[in-house]
């Protein structure tokens, strides 16, 4: 049995690929809506190397509408939820909320013991 080979040009399955990645409204992997690292990855940059606890307490507990479940940037922020272990942040929605509500954090308040 013969095998027949069609060559078929590399422009145009890259065109049929994106037209598919459109079409189902995709988001390719390099682009950062889709990048949601782990909230020790952006502590030291985003939040003024403050401690996770830190973070948590005068953050996540006062603005609720940073959690995911509310439709905010941060995944599981108790760093214990089921199926998933640590904090991730989605990275963008988490950089344009920081900028909005940087004067309504007190960055130099002290965690209570």
């Amino acid at each position: 049995m013969t095998q027949l080979s069609i060559p078929i040009p590399d422009e145009q399955i890259s065109s049929a690929v994106m037209e598919v990645v459109k079409k189902l409204d995709l988001v390719p992997r390099e682009d950062l809506r889709a990048y949601c690292p782990p909230l020790d990855d952006v502590r030291k940059d985003y939040f003024r190397n403050h401690s996770k606890q830190w973070i948590r307490n005068l953050i996540f507990d006062r603005f609720p509408e940073t959690l995911d479940v509310n439709g905010g940037w941060a995944i599981n922020p108790s760093g214990k939820g089921p199926g998933i272990r640590g904090t991730y942040v989605k990275f963008e929605q988490m950089k344009q909320w920081l900028d909005e509500h940087d004067d309504e954090i007190d960055w130099y308040e002290k965690l209570a013991i």
